[in-house]
This record gives C-alpha cells, sequence and structure tokens, in this order.
C-alpha cells in the first residue's frame, strides 16, 4: 500500500503537486480561520487527486469542523470521496487507521483539550491494533521543536503510543519540525507542508507498508 502524507495546507493545497497512490492522508489544518468556502475547494481539488481513498482530520486552525457547522463541513468532504476522521477509525485493505483532531491547549485555538485527564480521555480511544495513527499534533519530543527550542508535544500522547505497536504516526502542527524518523518501531512524520512562515516548502511524504 502506498501511502502518502500531507499537513497544514491553509488553503494553499493548489500550489501542491500530489503523485498517485493508494492513499492520501491528511493531518489537519485543511483552513486558515475555518471558513466553509475553503473546504469547498479542498474538498474538490482532494476528489480530483488520483488515489483509491482520501483520509482526512481536521486542525487547529479549522474551526468549523467542532462549531455548529461541523456536520455541513463533514458533508462536503464525505460528497467528495473523502473519509474524515474525528476520534474514530477506518479499515482499508487490512491497515486500520485512527485520527484525532484533539491537541493539547494551546490559545484559542479549535480541538484544545487540557494536558493529563482531559486530553487523555481522547487518547485512550486509540484501539490496540492501529496501525497508523493521525493525530494533527506531535507527541512529546518527536518533531515537535519550535523556532525557540521549545518543545510543545503531548507527553499524553506518546505514553500512550509507547503502549502500542503503531506502524507509522503522521501528524502536523508544528511546521518548522518536517520530517520522518524511526523510534522504537514506529515511523513518526511530521507532514507540514507550509514552513513558519506558511509558505509551501515541503514536498508530500510517501511510504509504502
Amino acid at each position: 500500500m502506498k501511502i502518502t502524507f500531507i499537513s497544514d495546507t491553509h488553503t494553499k493545497h493548489g500550489d501542491i503537486y500530489l503523485d498517485s497512490g493508494d492513499v492520501l492522508v491528511h493531518c489537519g489544518d485543511i483552513t486558515s480561520n475555518g471558513d466553509i468556502k475553503d473546504v469547498i475547494s479542498f474538498a474538490k481539488f482532494i476528489k480530483d487527486q488520483d488515489f483509491l481513498y482520501k483520509v482526512v482530520i481536521a486542525g487547529n486552525h479549522d474551526f468549523c469542523f467542532e462549531d455548529e457547522r461541523s456536520t455541513l463541513v463533514e458533508d462536503i468532504l464525505k460528497e467528495n470521496g473523502i473519509i474524515y476522521l474525528n476520534d474514530s477509525g477506518v479499515t482499508i485493505n487490512g491497515i486500520n487507521f485512527w485520527g484525532s483532531p484533539i491537541q493539547p491547549e494551546f490559545c484559542s485555538w479549535a480541538f484544545n483539550r487540557r494536558r493529563g485527564e482531559e486530553i487523555s480521555r481522547h487518547w485512550d480511544l486509540i484501539p490496540s491494533n492501529t496501525d497508523i495513527l493521525i493525530t494533527h499534533g506531535p507527541p512529546f519530543g518527536i518533531l515537535d521543536r519550535c523556532t525557540d527550542g521549545g518543545t510543545v508535544g503531548c507527553k499524553d500522547l506518546l505514553k500512550k503510543i509507547n503502549s502500542l505497536n503503531i506502524k507509522i504516526h503522521a501528524f502536523g502542527h508544528i511546521h518548522e519540525s518536517y520530517g520522518s524518523i524511526i523510534k522504537n518501531g514506529t515511523r513518526f512524520i511530521n507532514a507540514s507542508i507550509l514552513d513558519e512562515m506558511y509558505a509551501v516548502q515541503n514536498p508530500p511524504i510517501t511510504f509504502n507498508i
């Protein structure tokens, strides 16, 4: 299975070149401020890409997926053949995907949860048979370093991942930590397409499993 990962396109999806493959995964921040027109544009773009399956989660900029417009935008994705995950999963050709937009509390963005018990309730939902985990934010200490040197990932998420046998954990959120590493048998992917200045900088990341 050829899987391509992207994240943090922030309305600039039209400037990205995507090859073909089996599964396209977007790890959140489709929009800049949660405008429905941007979701419509994104959905049409993704629909036209040459992948058998398209899997998407929301991010902290995607307010419309958490407020009263959530049913509308979820329907827009579905009508364009896109699988939307929100603390939920899907099995594709025997591979178990689980996606969550939740992130540690940060200013007044969407999908904020307090570290500790509140956010752990979401991570506790991740099934033990998950092969590919998709979250918007990174785990602590892994591709989560900001330009000021701080590491802002989620310790509670890292604890959960360490208790599972996940093949790939894909995320974004921290644009400046784009890349891929293997740690304790899991491949971690920060698939942020935009850099910290919100310019299209990084190519999609593709792996075969």
